[in-house]
């Protein structure tokens, strides 16, 4: 009786493991799939409006599994794309952002995209490569001080081009002088500007957002510190082509690739 029930418990765990198996090597079909589809549709829109230079491509992983973020890196590599992961949650990313350095990627990046709390400064600074969400001086003065003698840190300037309230970033009337206080801090380095585009329908008001920043960053680069500011990160998955067509050169794309988010994330 002992012996049929050990060899019950060995099948349902062998079945158990047969599952999960099958699940995720659907995932990471289904993720390459996705990253793919988006890489023909970045092309597809380049071509449409008549640019030929690079767009990155960086992944929004807020709440996916560390399995679906694994997924996600082999595909870009495959794809010969950097590997380029947004986070928005400074918890997610002190357990995702490891075991992503644990693949071994030379050109795995880890960047902050979600708004960015002074007491979560050391915590994020030991996980991420980049901190696109600056946005205030009290918040840059804070990071500068924190950052490791030895180090540089990569940051963006967050611009609310939208003029939302809902939207983090300082406005665009405030941006130049901005920047160029946060280049001249002995820590970081300004490498260019994020926005969020505009919430609504109107296509001509969301490409509207989105030039107003590369109006910014054409203004920038030619101001002393500020010559490599030439990122424009901007864009996500619902209107990634109207930034492209804009000017961006990276976009940030979360449900296209990984689909919906849980309805309590």
């Amino acid at each position: 009786m002992y012996h049929g029930s050990l060899t019950t418990a060995i099948r349902d765990v062998c079945f158990l493991l047969i599952r999960q198996y099958h699940y995720s090597v659907g995932v990471s079909i289904d993720i390459a799939s996705r990253i793919n589809s988006a890489l023909a549709s970045i092309t597809e829109v380049c071509e449409r409006v008549g640019r030929r230079d690079d767009i990155e491509l960086e992944l929004a992983i807020k709440t996916r599994s560390i399995a679906e973020c694994e997924a996600a890196a082999h595909a870009l590599r495959n794809a010969q794309r950097p590997i380029i992961f947004g986070q928005n949650r400074v918890q997610e990313a002190e357990v995702t952002t490891p075991a992503l350095r644990e693949l071994g990627f030379s050109d795995f990046r880890a960047t902050m995209i979600g708004p960015l709390q002074r007491n979560k400064i050391n915590k994020v600074l030991r996980v991420v490569d980049e901190i696109e969400t600056v946005d205030s001086i009290r918040l840059a003065e804070a990071i500068n001080q924190r950052v490791a003698p030895n180090r540089i840190l990569d940051v963006l300037i967050q611009v609310n081009t939208s003029g939302e309230e809902t939207k983090s970033g300082i406005s665009p009337a405030e941006a130049l002088e901005f920047a160029q206080q946060v280049a001249r801090m002995e820590r970081m380095r300004v490498t260019g500007f994020m926005t969020i585009g505009a919430h609504t329908p109107d296509e001509a008001v969301v490409r509207d957002s989105f030039a107003r920043l590369r109006d910014i960053r054409d203004a920038a680069v030619s101001l002393p510190g500020l010559e490599d500011a030439s990122t424009l990160s901007m864009g996500m998955s619902g209107d990634y082509p109207l930034a492209i067509a804009e000017g961006a050169t990276r976009i940030r794309l979360g449900s296209t690739i990984f689909g919906p988010r849980a309805s309590s994330a």
